[in-house]
Parts: structure tokens; C-alpha cells; sequence
């Protein structure tokens, strides 16, 4: 599992999705402002004989999310048996912050701590 800058962990989600990073940037700055997240980790569905083969999830993790750490094991994002993956790559909170304009940095630090 490696740490993985936003442009490759977007360019390797947008692959699988109909996304862009642009869009991606979008729903993961909101989720940050809403989860509170340390970041976000990549699986990737790894079962052969499923229809889930191959496609990728992102989720947050962090100690208000349901995943406090990175799994070091396989999961299901779904909690079904056929969509079980594993995890490819990580993406830190801070990196997202980097891409944020200056305004919109300062926003997010004032909300994260007032809750």
C-alpha cells in the first residue's frame, strides 16, 4: 500500500469511474469538511469471479469514521462477500488541503476547529 499524491490517486480512481479529478477534488473537499477525516484509502475489488472485479471505492478513515486506520486486510465496502477488496493506495487529508486555495484552507481549519 503506498501513499499516493492526489494527481495519481485521482488519475487511478477516474480510470474505473465516470469522474474526473476535478470532481473527485469536489466531493473530497466536502467530505473532509463533514467527516473530519485523516484522509481517504483506495480498495480495489479483488475476488475474479465477481462482477465487482476490479472496480474501486474510496473511503475515509480516521477516528470519526467508521475506518479509524487503512485496513491492512481485505475488506467489503458494501458488506457483500463478492465485492471484497483490498487496499492500493492511500491519500492523506493534509494533501487535499495543498489543493485548496488559501481562502478556502483557512474556511475548512476554522470549521474542523469548532466541532
Amino acid at each position: 500500500m503506498e501513499q499516493m499524491p492526489f494527481s495519481v490517486f485521482a488519475a487511478k480512481y477516474c480510470e474505473t469511474q465516470q469522474s474526473t479529478p476535478d470532481k473527485l477534488l469536489d466531493i473530497l473537499r466536502s467530505q473532509l469538511a463533514q467527516h473530519q477525516c485523516d484522509g481517504w484509502f483506495m480498495g480495489e475489488a479483488a475476488l475474479m469471479d465477481s462482477s465487482w472485479f476490479g472496480s474501486r471505492v474510496i473511503v475515509p478513515y480516521g477516528p470519526n469514521n467508521t475506518f479509524k486506520t487503512i485496513p491492512d486486510h481485505p475488506f467489503s465496502p458494501r458488506g457483500l462477500a463478492s465485492d471484497t477488496s483490498v487496499v492500493i493506495g492511500f491519500l492523506p487529508a493534509d494533501e487535499i488541503r495543498t489543493h485548496l486555495g488559501e481562502h478556502d484552507a483557512v474556511k475548512f481549519e476554522s470549521k474542523e476547529r469548532e466541532s
